[in-house]
């Protein structure tokens, strides 16, 4: 598990998760209500997990997920769970895609759970018709962010939108210019 732990305080109850979830690169942001602050943008990455004699790699990636999930559950439980819905594009990646969702909703059975799909989350941040590019660089001008890879760049957009729908975050949509745009 990758990410970055920029406050390790006590332990609160208003932990609100945004996730993007994937086999490959699960994107995990978590923001502390407490605090109006983002405590956690990371990822979980399964792509150097090989699979092992008569053990399913996929089944591996998927128990590396849950581990990591497990972890953070513990370190920061969680309020709500925002999560980007899943798309049906090709048909092979959904189903796996999918699996990752029922890890999730197993793991976070006792918490509410909150889908977003890509059209609300751009919406929210920008505007409906904007990029994944976009919506990338609207969330690096507001919050100063660097991003690792765009799962986690994804999960903060999915943590960022709930925080914008529930009114639990001042927000303003930026203008972006055209450099701004391609930056």
């Amino acid at each position: 598990m990758e990410g970055d732990f920029p406050d390790q305080g006590e332990c609160h109850l208003n932990y609100i998760y945004g996730i993007d979830p994937s086999l490959s690169s699960t994107g995990v942001t978590i923001y502390d209500l407490e605090t109006k602050r983002f405590v956690y943008i990371g990822s979980i990455q399964t792509t150097k997990i090989k699979s092992q004699k008569k053990r399913y790699h996929n089944a591996l990636k998927l128990k590396h997920v849950y581990d990591s999930l497990s972890e953070l559950k513990a370190k920061y439980p969680p309020t709500v769970i925002a999560i980007e819905r899943g798309f049906s594009r090709f048909n092979t990646s959904t189903q796996v895609t999918y699996r990752v969702h029922g890890l999730i909703n197993l793991l976070f059975y006792d918490v509410e759970q909150v889908y977003y799909p890509p059209k609300a989350i751009k919406e929210a941040v920008l505007s409906g018709n904007a990029t994944k590019q976009q919506v990338q660089q609207a969330i690096k001008v507001l919050h100063l962010i660097r991003f690792v890879s765009e799962d986690e760049s994804d999960s903060f957009a999915v943590c960022l939108t709930y925080l914008i729908k529930k009114d639990l975050i001042d927000y303003e949509k930026p203008a972006l210019s055209n450099s701004e745009v391609r930056a």
